[in-house]
């Protein structure tokens, strides 16, 4: 029971609200206006994108398969003491019909229903519910003092009389009605009795056939004494036998402790809203039920993928789901899966925080299922985090060992990569161009992401450089970006007069490079501000498996077709791919552009 108490509060959750941080709390003990940190952690508690505080479905749902019937009328009706203290009573009308829905047979929630009408001056329904009270409490003279108050609001005199007259001759001491009784006996302009014998005769006339089951001699003792004489009298109207209608008694409204010379005291008040608390705190502590014979696994699937929750986060508008589930959604459409409200500003901010509640009751009711859940996912992981098999392929463009590589992403299966490379930890995927009847070519180079920004709508600007390269071997799918098994290529190592050969090669192509790099016209200097300088030399040419990089750079800037370009990437003799770069640079430096 106590994984549903409020963190704030300490009673039943009741209309639960999970803030940003992922905490949840009662509606009530947030208050009208969202405070801006969370009571818990301190942490930002917006509901960003939400016009109203939303209350979280999935856990409305919970805690009514979960609490008893008793503690959620318990609950309710100490919420709606606080309602009707701070008169907010469109909420408490709100409040009070979901309690009759619920315990329709709870005479005390119709009482205060019809008090909330009455406040809000829809007297018809106000005298619906008094006539229930009055069929099922026939004892009972506050009830017919209530309805003979709301008649009087309703312009009824004559039958407001009857109603006062009825009270008085269940409890001849019932001063409220006497004054009522007194103030339209004594109005001039009513044609009513004025004496209390009239009344008397009157009331016995009229009472008859009633279904109080008593005889009307309760008036007898008021014959010949003046009705303003019975006002002076001090005892409360409403009795001990008044506030038994159930554990906890609801506050008197304004309007009856205006109107009635009941000497109601403050302390008589604080009694029936402890009464109230103490009904609560002890149907909780009688009610402790076994979760696992009220909930399934079922009530705690995540909607979309169909399976139990893993990280469940919930969104401003009270609907729940996987953090991933949510972030793929959200990759296509800035709308929440369900009620399809805007989520821009949720996107916008980048930050889906668990609900720790869910996760604490999903730990403590199916902690098997869950460890379950958990490998799952884990198994999910690890295979997404093998750099051999199934790697992720971006197909866009060539890129090279040691050269950045910015990209913007904005597709939706590359938005649900970038997340996964982050999740994983390897931080790495494949880049491969495109090519006709492959989908993408047989060789590419491995990326690292170094830095994500991501924007407002979602959208992403990563900084990348190149590691590896690598050789298609077969080529899959998953989740609809491609994927790849592959193997890393190396150059050939080389020794002796050879490595000597291989170097002399390497120093006259790198000088054929600079000549190339400090005799660029204006185009080549734009390329620069992308690809950056010239690299320098490196000591030991065949440190890399991949050669040099000042090769991948040059390469990278070189006007060439891409087609020749990846027949020089997938060269795997250093001294082949040099001898190629330097045929090139040859034609260039020879060419009209260079005589200068």
């Amino acid at each position: 029971m106590d994984i549903f108490l409020c963190a704030f509060c300490q009673r039943a959750l009741w209309d639960p609200v999970t803030v940003s941080c992922g905490h949840t709390f009662c509606r009530r003990c947030l208050g009208g206006d969202l405070p801006s940190k969370c009571r818990l952690c301190g942490g930002k508690s917006v509901l960003l994108g939400s016009r109203t505080v939303a209350c979280n479905v999935l856990l409305c749902d919970l805690l009514e398969k979960c609490l008893d019937k008793g503690t959620q009328v318990a609950r309710l009706k100490t919420d709606l003491q606080e309602l009707l203290r701070s008169r907010d009573y469109r909420a408490a009308l709100r409040s009070v019909q979901k309690g009759v829905a619920l315990a329709p047979d709870d005479l005390t929630l119709r009482l205060c229903r019809s008090e909330v009408y009455v406040a809000l001056q829809q007297y018809p329904d106000a005298l619906e519910d008094l006539e229930v009270l009055c069929r099922q409490k026939p004892e009972e003279s506050e009830v017919f003092f209530r309805k003979g108050k709301v008649l009087l609001e309703m312009g009824k005199q004559s039958e407001a009389l009857l109603q006062f007259q009825h009270c008085l001759t269940l409890n001849p001491n019932f001063h409220a009605a006497q004054y009522e009784t007194e103030k339209i006996l004594t109005n001039d302009a009513s044609p009513l009795p004025g004496t209390v014998m009239e009344l008397k005769s009157d009331a016995s006339q009229n009472l008859k056939g009633s279904n109080s089951g008593k005889e009307l001699t309760a008036l007898v003792s008021f014959e010949g004494e003046p009705l303003q004489d019975l006002m002076g009298r001090k005892e409360v109207w409403l009795g001990e036998d008044a506030s038994d209608h159930s554990q906890a008694a609801l506050s008197i409204p304004e309007w009856l402790r205006k109107k009635s010379n009941s000497g109601f005291s403050a302390e008589k008040e604080r009694d029936f809203e402890e009464g109230a608390s103490a009904a609560e705190a002890k149907s909780t502590q009688e009610h402790k039920p076994d979760f696992a014979d009220l909930l399934s696994t079922s009530d705690l699937e995540c909607s979309l993928c169909i399976r139990m929750f893993f990280e469940p986060v919930t969104t401003p508008c009270g609907h729940t789901f996987c953090k991933e589930c949510l972030e793929r959604c959200l990759d296509h459409r800035p709308n929440c899966p369900l009620c399809k409200q805007s989520l821009r500003e949720y996107l916008r901010a980048g930050k889906y925080n668990t609900t720790l509640l869910l996760e604490e009751l999903m730990m403590a009711v199916f902690p098997l299922q869950l460890a379950d859940r958990k490998r799952i996912h884990q198994a999910e992981m690890a295979e997404l985090s093998n750099l051999t098999k199934n790697i992720p392929i971006f197909v866009c463009t060539m890129s090279f060992p040691g050269i950045v590589c910015p990209l913007h992403v904005f597709e939706p299966r590359y938005r649900l990569m970038m997340r996964r490379c982050q999740e994983t930890g390897t931080k790495m995927f494949g880049m491969c161009m495109y090519e006709n009847g492959k989908s993408f070519a047989d060789y590419g180079c491995m990326l690292e992401i170094q830095k994500i920004a991501f924007l407002p709508d979602g959208r992403s600007l990563v900084d990348t450089i190149g590691k590896r390269r690598f050789q298609v071997l077969r080529r899959g799918h998953r989740d609809g970006y491609h994927t790849a098994d592959i193997e890393y290529l190396d150059d050939e190592k080389v020794e002796g007069e050879e490595l000597a050969e291989l170097q002399i090669l390497h120093d006259c192509t790198y000088q054929l490079t600079q000549r190339f790099y400090e005799h660029g016209d204006t185009t080549f200097r734009q390329l620069l501000m992308h690809h950056g300088p010239l690299p320098e030399k490196e000591e030991d040419i065949q440190a890399s498996p991949d050669g040099p990089v000042w090769c991948w750079w040059l390469i990278s800037i070189l006007p060439l077709d891409l087609t020749r370009k990846l027949t020089i990437f997938s060269e795997t003799s250093l001294k082949a791919r040099l001898t190629q770069l330097k045929h090139i640079l040859n034609v260039i430096l020879e060419s009209r552009d260079y005589n200068s």
